[in-house]
């Protein structure tokens, strides 16, 4: 079964699984989050190659999360359980009951779950089926959500989280590898995947690219999704150039557990962007600290921050719990 994977992709999985090493070494389990389709079923044929040469136990996760009707939901996991049975893993399936079915919605109670399977399994790597399609109808959509610069990093092939303590740490190691490539290796090796009608459907605003709008752009040109993957790349490399620069300018911040005291005339001197960046990281840093609910969103309060600076006032309430004030050394933002 894994002999027939061409060389070219498996090392492209195997780099991406290589910045976990040390994680790997010292707990060597891996969950897998499956559902059935493509991607996750491609995740799953690579994880098993790669865990018999590096005896790492491979845990297959199905979630369901009540939306699509039974007999979809059985084919998902017969389809798996088909793999499951071939290369002896276990199956695992957990349900979530999502009062809202929109896609952030249905996204965080997910990732939720496969949080608890990780410490019940006691491991702290979650792999998942995002490849460079992925990637890049990500990208589109932050653009048209308006999103900054980070948002058009897109999908980060590797993500920490916190939970109950613990880091949690979220691969993607098919990322740079398409789904056509994907379909083409499973349909030779007669491995069966499931397609979530859902998908089809324009209604959704992935679904609406990668249906229409990127047949279209293909016309245009052929090799449009490589470029903008390295378009991505550029965005990442000024990210990381501004993060560091950003990082320069907390240090002088004065970060203390209910409130950020800020140098009034340095912060005056930044330019818009690098206002509104320190900001920005310094509110999530308490909405993060505290567990705060911000419901108009940081870029609300970072523009009402900015405004109040050339105001007359020295004080305005931010959100119910967050308070800005000023003096004339010091920017203070506080839990109130």
């Amino acid at each position: 079964m894994t002999e027939k994977i061409p060389n070219r992709i498996y090392e492209k999985f195997i780099l991406r699984i290589k910045s976990i090493a040390n994680i790997l070494e010292k707990n060597k389990k891996i969950i897998a989050a499956v559902s059935g389709g493509p991607d996750s079923m491609f995740l799953l044929l690579l994880l098993y190659k790669f865990s018999l040469k590096n005896k790492i136990t491979i845990i297959p996760v199905y979630i369901n999360h009540h939306v699509r009707s039974k007999k979809e939901i059985k084919k998902d996991i017969e389809a798996i359980n088909e793999f499951c049975k071939k290369t002896n893993l276990q199956l695992i399936i957990e349900e979530i009951f999502p009062e809202k079915k929109d896609e952030n919605t249905l996204r965080g109670l997910r990732y939720k779950k496969l949080f608890e399977v990780a410490r019940k399994q006691n491991t702290s790597i979650i792999a998942t089926g995002h490849t460079k399609d992925d990637v890049v109808e990500t990208f589109f959509l932050n653009l048209l959500r308006g999103s900054g610069i980070k948002g058009l990093c897109s999908i980060p092939p590797l993500r920490e989280e916190k939970y109950n303590g613990r880091t949690i740490y979220i691969l993607r190691p098919i990322i740079d590898i398409t789904k056509d490539e994907i379909v083409k290796i499973l349909s030779q090796q007669k491995i069966k995947y499931t397609v979530d009608k859902t998908n089809l459907k324009i209604l959704y605003k992935r679904n609406l690219l990668r249906n229409k709008i990127f047949p279209m752009l293909k016309n245009l040109n052929l090799n449009f999704k490589d470029n903008i993957i390295s378009t991505i790349e550029h965005f990442k490399e000024i990210n990381d150039f501004i993060s560091q620069q950003i990082e320069k300018h907390l240090v002088e911040a004065k970060i203390k557990k209910n409130f950020v005291c800020i140098d009034l005339k340095k912060f005056l001197m930044y330019n818009n962007f690098l206002k509104k960046e320190v900001l920005h990281r310094v509110l999530s840093k308490i909405v993060l600290q505290h567990k705060l609910k911000i419901r108009q969103g940081y870029k609300k309060i970072v523009e009402a921050i900015i405004n109040f600076l050339y105001q007359h006032e020295h004080k305005c309430r931010l959100t119910k719990n967050l308070v800005v004030t000023k003096t004339k050394k010091w920017l203070k933002i506080q839990i109130n």
